[in-house]
């Protein structure tokens, strides 16, 4: 860890973010914890297994549009729960009123919005993202409109100053609760 702490230019710069329209369905397995942490064998050389795949979109929203935002969010329908690997989903607000050690105010190239799904692995996330619940969540989105937006004549408002930001990760020591996310 201390290796990889090295690549940093300057202290960890902390963000802190709302949880909202949290939704996640239930483990078929739970990973055996000690102490509240996995007992994993690790030999100091080797990375561990992947054992979940995390896409996210970051999201640059400025002030006045957060509303909307958050109600396009809100109002549209989410087939993610019918989705062959789907874990977990969560839209993610900035907590810009975060005080303490090491937080600087948020500043216009810092995402306002971040959704954020885990899925079983990046295959289930690939066969969502090539199939029809994708197409139908995402459609019209392209300039930060909405599916019902698109099917009007005039042009959605943009909701966002910038396009999102997608960020990839595999998870590792994944610990989950019998009720899921």
């Amino acid at each position: 860890m201390v290796s990889s702490a090295m690549v940093l230019k300057g202290a960890p710069k902390p963000a802190f973010y709302d949880g909202l329209l949290q939704q996640s369905v239930l483990p078929e397995s739970v990973p055996e914890t000690v102490d509240g942490w996995r007992d994993v064998e690790a030999d100091g050389e080797n990375i561990l297994p992947a054992e979940c795949f995390v896409a996210c979109n970051q999201f640059f929203v400025p002030p006045a549009n957060s509303y909307e935002f958050e109600q396009r969010w809100k109002n549209r329908t989410s087939k993610l729960k019918e989705c062959d690997g789907f874990v977990s989903f969560g839209l993610l607000r900035r907590d810009v009123k975060a005080k303490g050690h090491g937080i600087s105010p948020m500043g216009e190239e810092e995402p306002s919005y971040m959704s954020c799904t885990i899925w079983r692995d990046r295959e289930a996330f690939e066969g969502w993202k090539s199939g029809a619940a994708f197409k139908e969540a995402h459609a019209g989105s392209k300039d930060g409109g909405s599916a019902d937006a698109a099917s009007e004549k005039k042009p959605p408002m943009p909701l966002w100053s910038k396009p999102p930001v997608p960020a990839f990760y595999e998870g590792t020591l994944v610990i989950s609760s019998p009720k899921g996310a």
